[in-house]
């Protein structure tokens, strides 16, 4: 079984980040539509936003110029 590295501060920020962020939207459209299962959506998508997107200054070399 190959050795997987740990997830990196970055990576986990964005996870916390997506979180945050889904909680608000899906706390904002609960109370807007008056129906909770919205939060857990909101959550859901967050969490997905965050594990999909990458952290920014990932694709950056040491010199500071993007990789193609």
């Amino acid at each position: 079984m190959p050795d997987r590295e740990p997830m990196s501060p970055a990576r986990r920020r964005q996870l916390i980040v997506g979180l945050v962020v889904g909680l608000i939207v899906g706390i904002a459209v609960s109370v807007w539509t008056g129906f909770w299962v919205w939060l857990g959506a909101g959550l859901a998508v967050g969490l997905a936003a965050g594990a999909i997107m990458k952290p920014p200054g990932e694709d950056d070399d040491a010199s500071g110029a993007r990789k193609r």
